[in-house]
């Protein structure tokens, strides 16, 4: 097979990586099928892209469907030959448009860092000419239904169990029939075999991971809320158990809300855990958007996590969206002046914040805001990228770092890139009925931002008949 070194659109996921969906459906990665998200709702390569499939194309889920099965189905093996011959996946075109945008992408961060942990040549030489590859798997993304404490506002019910009641409150009030379209949760959940408690009803998943626990270099948890499942914890002790745990890297994205004793005394087995704090933006906004977070409770937690062990690796995931990239430069003012120890220390983020895409909903991403909106987001940033250059203008180490000022100006060509604007009529009426049922003011939350309530896309004239 070809070395990846000669194919522009090799990601090293396909190889040791597999994701899992809170409802058991299995995908090539976390972020894999938000390639279809776009400025309508098409549903290109059938609507589900990146959701592994079974030969007779239906969603290959835990209930149904072993760990072994699916690592090198039909549609995973397709996934790596794509890529050993240059060419990009269906699944895998949000990377390559963030990356067209100069954003850092994730088949870019996550081929760099584990091109340090596992020998790529080796990978790639070892893929039979079907793209089939041995059956270990390194990295694991495990999302263990959707219990959750918090209801998010870019979130929904196939992801956190709070969200339900809200949504059958929200739903039969939404009237854009392409809002109510995105927003739709059949049969709780329960489609193609998908179920929120898939991770307690098959005992084959679990033998089969176990067994790769040898070969396990990662794991990797998020929502629901990990900290609150019980599976999770059990799943921590027997990597213990096994006496491989001190090769285990342990992965979190978390809303940090609960976190008791008993977490941090497993981690301490663990070669390092890199812990994701989910957080998004400053006070009244944070609350507003993870809702029903307290302000003081997540400082609370930001001291709590400053203190721990130096197996642990804390740094703050940013959702980018409509709802806070304005003020993404206060929260990095914010986070520079608490002068955290280990929150985010250089060079992870630059020493600022990561970030990530809001893909779902479409309605949220930063792609739909009205270009003169975006227009005020360039002049902002352009302002304060000035000021981090005068901050650190001794600092070569920050000014170079890819995630810092390059980052955050990236992040702006990227919301400049694409025009989905036609998308404000879905954000609007989604904020008046979350307004409506949570009793918040988007208006009074976000001051500078209220004007895109009542924002309408310009009237264009059809070209005068000359005569």
């Amino acid at each position: 097979m070809s070395q990846p070194l000669n194919s522009k659109t090799f990601c090293v996921l396909p190889w040791i990586h597999l994701s899992t969906r809170p409802n058991g459906h299995m995908r090539v990665c976390c972020t894999a099928n938000a390639s279809s998200a776009g400025a309508t709702n098409d549903k290109k390569y059938g609507g589900e892209v990146g959701i592994l499939k079974n030969d007779n194309g239906t969603p290959a889920n835990l209930n149904n469907t072993s760990l072994s099965e699916a690592w090198n189905n039909s549609y995973m093996k397709s996934i790596r030959t794509a890529m050993l011959n240059g060419e990009i996946p269906p699944s895998c075109t949000k990377c390559f448009k963030e990356e067209a945008a100069g954003h850092r992408s994730k088949r870019q961060w996550e081929t760099e860092y584990w091109s340090h942990r596992v020998d790529i040549d080796q990978l790639v030489n070892n893929t039979q000419i079907d793209g089939t590859v041995p059956p270990q798997v390194t990295y694991v993304d495990l999302r263990l239904g959707h219990k959750c404490n918090l209801k998010c506002s870019m979130c929904s019910p196939h992801d956190s169990s709070l969200w339900i009641d809200d949504w059958r409150k929200m739903y039969p009030r939404v009237q854009s029939p392409s809002l109510k379209q995105l927003m739709v949760w059949d049969n709780d959940g329960k489609v193609d075999g998908a179920s929120y408690d898939w991770y307690l009803n098959n005992d084959i998943f679990w033998t089969e991971l176990y067994e790769q626990i040898p070969h396990m270099k990662q794991l990797y948890f998020a929502g629901g809320e990990a900290t609150i499942i019980d599976k999770h914890y059990e799943i921590l002790e027997k990597c213990i158990e096994s006496g491989h745990a001190k090769n285990i890297e342990l992965r979190y994205n978390s809303n940090g809300i609960y976190m008791p004793q008993k977490l941090f005394d497993l981690w301490s087995h663990f070669s390092r855990v890199r812990f994701h704090f989910s957080v998004d933006s400053i006070g009244a906004m944070n609350e507003y958007i993870r809702h029903p977070s307290k302000w003081s409770v997540i400082k609370k937690q930001f001291c709590r996590l400053d203190e721990t062990p130096n197996n642990v690796e804390i740094t703050i995931a940013c959702a980018v969206q409509i709802l806070n990239i304005y003020y993404i430069p206060d929260f990095i003012d914010w986070k520079l002046n608490q002068n955290f120890k280990k929150i985010n220390p250089s060079p992870l983020g630059a020493g600022l914040i990561n970030f990530h895409f809001v893909y779902h909903p479409a309605f949220l991403n930063v792609k739909i805001l009205p270009k003169e909106f975006k227009a005020k987001v360039r002049k902002k940033y352009e302002r304060y990228c000035d000021s981090l250059r005068q901050r650190f203008a001794g600092d070569q180490g920050f000014l170079k770092n890819p995630y810092g000022i390059d980052r955050l100006m990236g992040m702006v060509a990227f919301m400049e890139s694409e025009d989905w604007s036609n998308r404000m009529i879905e954000f609007q009426e989604y904020i008046k009925h979350l307004d409506n049922i949570r009793g918040h003011s988007f208006q009074e939350t976000f001051p500078e931002m209220a004007e895109l309530l009542d924002w309408k896309p310009p009237v264009t004239h059809p070209p005068e008949t000359q005569l």
